[in-house]
């Protein structure tokens, strides 16, 4: 049976990790190392909104919600992550932050009332030009001086490369630590970078515990088919359309539909689905399926 990536970097896997209360001391230090927060500054202070995408009908069903919401004090939180992340995840990132800000107030409240924002992603294969930097920070800047921000205490949106954080060597810095647990592809290599860190130990085998469980996963499994499919029929269709404009609707139609099945085939072979188990839900011969795996 096909399993899924023992990897934080697992969307799902990420975000049920994470917003289980049993982790919550995990949550408050990491966001403590992110944020720059004293040890302990967190402990007890956060409240965490969750709605696991397994409740979905389907990962379309968008009135449920699949990030992370954090709240202490005056400060909300909202995080995600993110395998890929390009302008199209930016532009989701952004929605997440404003229509946080946008429901803090009531009728009549002060503008003061606001507090901070602050989302955080965690991503691998950037398509932004973010160098090596393990965090990036935006905030909004003069279009003639990037060195003048304003409103620097309500808003921000960080950015965290996880893979760049997988090229670290052995370190002692605590933040890079975490991250390179976050960025490890397979338990042995979490448990390996664990070792000496009581919270990551027990965030370790809690991860152990979830990815064995057989009803767990055959539902990442699904969720796994579900993104394949999704990511597929979004390229295919779009490819389609911008090809159907020359050369007429009906033909970019069924050309998008051909695309959708390759991009899936490509998203499930990212994904490491057996090419038996790609043939038995697409339809497409093995044959074709190792042809677009060679070029892929």
């Amino acid at each position: 049976m096909y399993k899924s990536k023992d990897t934080l970097m697992h969307d799902l896997i990420f975000k049920e990790t994470f917003a289980d209360k049993d982790n919550r001391r995990q949550l408050e230090k990491l966001l403590e190392l992110i944020l720059e927060y004293p040890k302990g500054y967190l402990k007890n202070k956060l409240e965490v909104h969750y709605e696991s995408p397994l409740k979905k009908d389907n990962i379309h069903q968008k009135n449920v919600r699949g990030d992370i919401v954090v709240e202490f004090g005056d400060t909300t939180i909202n995080i995600e992550a993110y395998t890929y992340f390009n302008m199209d995840s930016l532009d989701k990132s952004l929605y997440y932050v404003m229509r946080i800000q946008a429901n803090k107030l009531n009728i009549g409240d002060g503008y003061h009332k606001l507090g901070k924002t602050i989302q955080i992603n965690f991503v691998e294969k950037s398509s932004l030009d973010l160098k090596d930097e393990l965090i990036t920070n935006f905030y909004l800047t003069s279009e003639k001086d990037l060195d003048t921000k304003i409103l620097t205490d309500k808003f921000c949106v960080k950015i965290v490369q996880i893979d760049k954080a997988r090229k670290l060597g052995y370190t002692n810095n605590e933040l890079e630590r975490w991250l390179k647990f976050i960025a490890a592809e397979s338990g042995n290599e979490r448990a390996s970078i664990a070792k000496g860190d009581g919270l990551l130990v027990e965030l370790n085998k809690w991860i152990h515990k979830y990815v064995a469980d057989d009803k767990m996963q055959e539902e990442l499994n699904k969720w796994d088919l579900e993104i394949a499919e999704d990511k597929g029929f979004e390229q295919g269709i779009k490819q389609g359309i911008e090809q159907g404009i020359e050369q007429g609707i009906e033909q970019g139609i069924e050309q998008g539909i051909e695309q959708r099945n390759i991009e899936i085939v490509k998203a499930m072979l990212e994904s490491n689905v057996p090419i038996k188990d790609i043939a038995k839900y697409t339809g497409l011969s093995i044959e074709k399926i190792n042809s677009l795996k060679e070029n892929k």
